[in-house]
């Protein structure tokens, strides 16, 4: 079939009949003119439309209309020549009221009508309608968001107050439409949320009983955001140090804010932290009085951290010193079945040497000091382990003996 649409010789033929019949039809009634002798009389004929559009003409500004005819049945008569071509071009015709002259109220009009043939004549049934105009009003209304699924939400999580924006919407209609008009809702489903949900939603008015008006609302979607919020818990936070002081320096104080946060996450995941840690703050960068701020780690499994910075403060003073005697030297993680002896130093008291700012070095008591050596993970026999110093904060502690010398042995006595 493709190859004879494409043979240029069947397409000519084609369209010389077609213009033929085209010729014919519209040049039938010049036939009928000749004498009854060559040309036989062509009869009328009658074609109706069904359900033809009734078109409206009106201030659409100012107007609504509330009542009218939607179509109306077109009855036409004429040449069957007229009528067949009618019917086979399709020409561009319409139904219509001019209602351009016409104010609010309640008005009887004849239906009008163009664009058909002249050689036609036209009926209209109904040939006039009864049309309502009605001033059109403006109101503007919250909107109100409606949450689907609420108790769906993701195991742990909590449904915050949803913001719309904008908050009101404007609906333009007749005034009785408007009287109707009882509430303006956004939906937002929250099944299975676990994050914050924000995205573009369509508006849908509703009257005093709950059923939905279908009117012109500007903006006709609004943007909706609904916080979703995990479980949350409150923990402190802890500095460690690294790095040294330049020489002759010491730490006067350190100061930090915030000493909370709150961690964000599953349940499980923050029902096993009670403290942050690995925030580290270098010593050897800080050479006078300043605030640095640092970055709080998030643990594994957690979302999100509140704040998730701290801004520490350093204040520095010239370094002095001061030494207290008589610390005595303590041993801890002794295995159950064994003793240690303390070798050296003999007498198992130490003098500690303190480095910091005066004032606070001053106020160091000998009850604050611990010093210590850890044997936990000693065999039996004779070690050299160093000995630790621990006291308050922004000092530094140092011995004339940092290695103690002790001896490991099974007790006699078990």
């Amino acid at each position: 079939m493709n190859k004879l649409f494409e043979n240029h010789w069947f397409i000519k033929i084609i369209s010389f009949f077609i213009a033929l019949m085209l010729f014919l039809m519209v040049n039938q009634d010049n036939l009928n003119n000749q004498p009854t002798a060559v040309t036989p009389p062509m009869a009328t004929s009658s074609y109706t439309l069904e359900d033809v559009q009734l078109t409206a003409y009106y201030d659409e500004d100012r107007f609504a209309i509330t009542e009218i005819s939607e179509s109306v049945q077109v009855n036409l008569r004429g040449p069957q020549s007229i009528i067949t071509l009618l019917q086979i071009s399709r020409p561009s015709y319409e139904v219509f009221v001019d209602l351009t002259e016409r104010e609010a109220g309640v008005h009887h009009v004849n239906i009008e009508h163009k664009g058909f043939p002249n050689e036609l004549s036209v009926s209209i049934v109904p040939q006039f309608t009864r049309v309502v105009i009605q001033e059109k009003k403006t109101v503007s209304i919250p909107v109100e968001v409606d949450l689907v699924n609420q108790e769906e939400v993701a195991e742990g999580y909590s449904v915050g107050t949803p913001i719309v924006t904008p908050v009101n919407v404007e609906i333009t209609a007749a005034e009785e439409l408007i009287d109707q008009v009882a509430i303006a809702k956004a939906y937002v489903d929250v099944r299975d949320a676990n994050e914050t949900i924000e995205k573009a939603v369509p508006i849908k008015i509703y009257d005093h009983f709950g059923n939905e008006l279908h009117l012109d609302v500007e903006p006709s979607v609004v943007d909706v955001k609904v916080p979703i919020t995990s479980p949350f818990k409150t923990v402190p936070i802890k500095i460690s140090r690294e790095g040294t002081l330049p020489d002759g320096l010491s730490i006067d104080s350190i100061q930090y804010e915030p000493r909370e946060v709150t961690i964000f996450g599953p349940q499980n995941v923050i029902n096993d932290i009670s403290l942050i840690e690995g925030i580290v703050l270098d010593l050897s960068t800080i050479t006078e009085n300043q605030t640095v701020q640092l970055d709080i780690p998030r643990p594994r499994g957690v979302e999100r951290i509140e704040p998730n910075t701290v801004e520490v403060t350093i204040e520095l003073t010239e370094e002095a010193t001061r030494t207290i005697d008589d610390v005595p030297l303590e041993v801890t993680g002794i295995s159950e079945g064994y003793e240690v002896e303390i070798v050296e130093p003999a007498t198992e008291l130490i003098s500690v040497m303190i480095r910091g700012a005066d004032e606070l070095i001053e106020r160091v008591t000998r009850e604050e000091l611990q010093a210590f050596i850890d044997v936990s993970q000693l065999t039996p026999g004779e070690h050299d382990i160093e000995i630790q110093i621990v006291g308050p904060q922004n000092m530094v502690f140092e011995t004339e003996i940092p290695i103690a010398t002790v001896v490991v042995r099974e007790d006699e006595d078990e």
